[in-house]
Formats: C-alpha cells, sequence, structure tokens
C-alpha cells in the first residue's frame, strides 16, 4: 500500500513547514495591512512621495517612509488620544517600524526592505528579531504622479521648515 506512506510524507512535510498563520499576532498582520494600504495607488498618489520623488524607487519609498514627510503622513497610533474620534487605518500598539534589518532588543517588529529589480517593497514581521520573520510579504510600488495639490503644498511647507524626504 503506498498510499500510508504517501500520507505519512504529507504529515511530516506539514508539520516541517513554516508555522500557520495563528502563530502570526495580529497586530504583526495589522501593521503590515497599514504598509499595504499605503501602497496602494490612490493613496500613494495622495501623498508627498510622488512630489518629492517622481518616478521613485522602492528604496527611495522605504527611504521616505522614515523620513520627515513619510512620517508625517502615517496613520495614528491606537493609543492616540484623538485617534477613537477619527475613523480610518491605525498603527497597531506594540510593533516598531524599522527598515533594512530588524533591531535587537526591540521586540515585535515591521521590517521595511525593497528590491529595485523587480519593484516591491518587502515587509518582514518579526514576532521576535532574534528569530526568523513570522511572514514576508512584498508589494509592488505603484508607479503614481502627484496629483494632490494639498500635498504638494503640505511637502513644500515642510521642506522649506528644513523637514527631510529621505531618511537615508
Amino acid at each position: 500500500m503506498r498510499t500510508v506512506p504517501f500520507c505519512v510524507f504529507i504529515l511530516f512535510l506539514a508539520a516541517c513547514s513554516g508555522g500557520s498563520s495563528s502563530d502570526i499576532p495580529p497586530e504583526l498582520e495589522k501593521a503590515a495591512a497599514v504598509i499595504e494600504v499605503t501602497l496602494k495607488p490612490g493613496a500613494l498618489e495622495q501623498s508627498s512621495f510622488p512630489v518629492v520623488l517622481p518616478g521613485g524607487t522602492p528604496r527611495q519609498f522605504v527611504s521616505w517612509y522614515f523620513s520627515d514627510l513619510g512620517a508625517a503622513e502615517r496613520p495614528m497610533s491606537e493609543d492616540d488620544p484623538e485617534a477613537a474620534e477619527i475613523p480610518g487605518i491605525k498603527m497597531p500598539l506594540g510593533v516598531s517600524f524599522s527598515h533594512t534589518a530588524p533591531r535587537t532588543g526591540i521586540g515585535k517588529q515591521i521590517v521595511l526592505k525593497w528590491d529595485d529589480a523587480r519593484g516591491v517593497v518587502i515587509v518582514e514581521g518579526y514576532a521576535d528579531p532574534e528569530q526568523q520573520p513570522v511572514f514576508i510579504k512584498e508589494y509592488p510600488l505603484p508607479n503614481v504622479t502627484a496629483k494632490n495639490e494639498m500635498a504638494r503644498l503640505a511637502a513644500q511647507s515642510l521642506l522649506e521648515q528644513g523637514a527631510s524626504y529621505q531618511a537615508f
């Protein structure tokens, strides 16, 4: 009977495969969703990113996200006193954001990376920065144009005040 060894083999593969989605802390999934929403063409068109970096690359997006301009446009944190009054997506509690590599001693975090050759922003979720990521997601960076006059004016004002649009 070949079905018994085959079933054992399938069970072995299932046991050896990565953790199930239930092993992923929900706040990490929520934090990745914040990045995913930010990278939607409609949302990106409303941001300062295409204003300051028209035709920007994924690396430039990640750098912008951690710059003064990018930080000013991030959603509110769930613990912000005004957050309850304002509808929309919120940054989850207990999750840090960093770029390039996980930071030790921080705890749960989302790490943003990039692959310019493939045109994607890479989102890694870490329950423990000393371990492997619990998920890796890739989102294509849409090619958008600056359509929002308010974003242009806000970016111009912040830049005139000395704000940065690239963190690295």
